[in-house]
């Protein structure tokens, strides 16, 4: 009878795990395929663990949160916030899934932004000591998201995360002390938090030491200590230090210039999915520079990268379509410009306020856009260039004495090195003074 018992036991186990009724067992087995990056596969290991009656709510909402972490990998913000939600209705202090949905809420990723909501989700989480909750809010106060900037306690919440071995929040230490977040930098100070950043196992910290040596924050620029970092960062499998040292092989900073050397790291920095390294070898393809030359290579790069947001890939993107010169290829030059343009950042602002203001097609032209994109831009930076774009600008809406007064700043504003521009400058005056707005 005992025996008998036992033969139905051993095929009752063997039935559960065939059937998917081992869900401990599958939400290991879907761990392990994360950590693989096999997300999909994982995924359909983690299903039957969601409706399972025999696990605990606590691994339900781990399980949530699992699914939920696989579909941020891909890029999925939406499906991910559903399933962190989901993971906090069976466990509201689980910490991983209050940090997830609070980086969610603070990039505006599947939601609207919400920094408020993202500093209280960290909070709950640093209230359960949870590091990546301590290292949240100590990057809030840093930044000044969701909360008023704060410097000391910026770096008195990042040093518990640091204490708690949060490599992350060692980066941010260091962050801390060069010029973007103080008047005095400290650049030793910087480095060494670097240093134990990488210690703890995070090896972009020695990508940020190369661009300290590289920008002379550490003194004057020294490729050589530049060089060293990027190298040994790619050696530690940093894909974006291939693009460094790419560039550096492509300009001969600090190596001798060598094309097939840039192609390469640049190669496989782009395998590994770094933007840059798209639009690096776009550059490549375009110039052929140790490559043979292709247009329509050079454009398929520039394209991946811009589609992810590069903006210098979308003005790139730009200038191609509009020697393409066809009415189709002129709207998607128009696209890329509006693309590049939302980013803020005053050169593309400044571009594609060029683009609506002196396009010789009528239709291509909005006065009024080209405006408000052409003030934004000198908002940012009062030089020759984006002066002469909000004069066109103003000649376009017809207002040609605001036309004539900016362009006679424009003119002011020419420095030593800009000295080749004074004829165009003054040749568009010349036309605003008779009242004829510029074409290109």
């Amino acid at each position: 009878m005992l025996r008998h018992v036992l033969v139905i036991f051993v095929a009752l186990v063997a039935w559960s795990s065939a059937y998917g009724l081992d869900p401990r067992g599958d939400i290991e087995k879907a761990v392990e395929l994360m950590e693989a990056r096999q997300y999909s596969f994982a995924r359909s290991y983690l299903e039957p663990s969601l409706i399972s009656p025999y696990i605990s709510s606590g691994e339900r909402s781990r399980a949530y949160y699992l699914r939920g972490f696989s579909f941020l990998a891909e890029n999925m913000p939406v499906s991910a916030r559903k399933d962190f939600n989901r993971a906090l209705e069976f466990n509201p202090v689980n910490p991983a899934a209050l940090v997830e949905l609070g980086r969610l809420h603070m990039a505006g990723k599947g939601i609207e932004k919400d920094a408020d909501l993202a500093v209280a989700l960290f909070q709950q989480a640093a209230d359960l000591d949870y590091p990546p909750g301590h290292f949240h809010i100590g990057y809030a106060y840093l930044l000044g998201e969701g909360v008023e900037k704060n410097l000391l306690k910026a770096r008195e919440i990042l040093g518990m995360a640091a204490d708690e071995g949060h490599g992350f929040a060692m980066m941010s230490l260091a962050a801390s002390y060069r010029k973007e977040h103080v008047s005095l930098p400290d650049p030793e100070l910087a480095i060494e938090w670097y240093e134990k950043a990488y210690d703890a196992g995070e090896s972009k910290a020695l990508l940020s030491i190369g661009y300290m040596w590289a920008n002379g924050e550490v003194g004057e620029p020294d490729t050589e200590q530049a060089l060293a970092a990027f190298r040994k960062a790619a050696e530690a499998g940093v894909i974006e230090a291939h693009t460094s040292l790419a560039y550096a092989y492509l300009t001969g900073a600090g190596v001798e210039e060598n094309p097939g050397a840039a192609f390469d790291h640049y190669s496989e920095a782009a395998a590994g999915g770094d933007v840059a390294a798209f639009l690096g070898l776009g550059h490549l393809y375009e110039h052929g520079i140790g490559v043979e030359q292709s247009a329509g290579v050079a454009k398929t790069w520039y394209e991946r990268s811009a589609r992810l947001g590069n903006v210098d890939a979308q003005l790139r993107m730009v200038g191609i379509y509009l020697k393409e010169g066809s009415a189709i290829a002129r709207r998607q030059a128009i696209y890329w410009g509006r693309e590049a343009a939302s980013s803020g950042i005053a050169q593309a602002l400044n571009d594609y306020a060029w683009l609506l203001a002196t396009s010789k097609f009528e239709g291509d032209r909005n006065g009024i856009l080209a405006l408000d994109q052409a003030k934004k831009a000198v908002d940012s930076a009062q030089n020759a260039a984006y002066l002469d774009t909000l004069a066109a600008a103003y000649a376009e809406v017809g207002n040609f004495a605001e036309a004539i007064a900016v362009q006679e700043q424009a003119l002011k504003a020419i420095t030593d090195d800009e000295a080749d521009l004074r004829g165009e400058l003054q040749e568009r005056l010349e036309y605003y003074q008779r009242s004829q707005p510029w074409r290109e």
